[in-house]
This record gives C-alpha cells, sequence and structure tokens, in this order.
C-alpha cells in the first residue's frame, strides 16, 4: 500500500531525475530513463489525485499499462473526475511516449521532449485540480 506522501516522494525522485538529465543536456543518450520516469511519475500523480479526492482506496495500485488505450482507463477508471478526459489523454500519450522511448531503436529528441511536455502538462493540471476544494 502506497501512501500519498510516499507518492509524493516518487514523484520528486523522478522529476529531479528527468530535471537532471535537462540540465546536463541528456535527453537523447538517457531517453529511456526519462520514458520511464515520466511514465511513473504521471501514474503517481495521478494517484495522488485520485487518494486526495477520495475516488480510490489505499491499497489500490495503478498500473501504466491502464492507459494503453481510452477504452482501458475509462474502463479501469469509470467514476467522475473533474477534467477526467484531458487528463487520461495525457496519461495515454504518456504511456505512448514511454513505449517509444523504452523499446526499440534510439528515438529524436523531439519525441524525448514531447514526453517531458506532457509529464509537466499534467502535473500542473493535476496540480490546478487539487488546489480546488
Amino acid at each position: 500500500m502506497t501512501t500519498i506522501e510516499e507518492h509524493k516522494k516518487i514523484v520528486k525522485e523522478f522529476l529531479d531525475d528527468i530535471n537532471e538529465k535537462i540540465k546536463a543536456n541528456l535527453l537523447e543518450e538517457r531517453q529511456k530513463i526519462i520514458g520511464f520516469a515520466s511514465s511513473e511519475a504521471s501514474v503517481n500523480l495521478f494517484a495522488i489525485l485520485l487518494h486526495k479526492k477520495n475516488f480510490i482506496e489505499p491499497s489500490f495500485s495503478i498500473n501504466h499499462r491502464y492507459f494503453a488505450s481510452l477504452k482501458i482507463a475509462e474502463n479501469k477508471f469509470n467514476f467522475n473526475i473533474p477534467k477526467k478526459q484531458r487528463i487520461l489523454s495525457l496519461l495515454i500519450n504518456q504511456e505512448s511516449y514511454r513505449n517509444k522511448l523504452c523499446y526499440g531503436k534510439e528515438k529524436k529528441a523531439e519525441i524525448v521532449n514531447s514526453a517531458i511536455k506532457n509529464l509537466f502538462e499534467l502535473k500542473n493540471l493535476i496540480e490546478s485540480e487539487l488546489e480546488k476544494r
């Protein structure tokens, strides 16, 4: 069982790692790590939102594979959350970036940057929803 505090710690570790890669100009060289880190950070951000809004039990574990498609995501998360369609769309995009970056040949920096941009858009959206009462 992962607590909200543990999810926050995980997100911070992954974001710190991504930011280190950005500052060191290692996006292409470390794209598999960035693909994994951005995906895991996204899933943990979503878990924080769902836990804080009491949509899931503390024992509920979110798997990145739940975002392989909209159909799977909607079946797993069939409750009404604010900005649900946009959040799910960003999570599905992030899973796609994970697959592109973590498997197969090295990709261009543009795809790595898109994965990072997608993560931070999701982060900002979730944080704004968490600020609302």
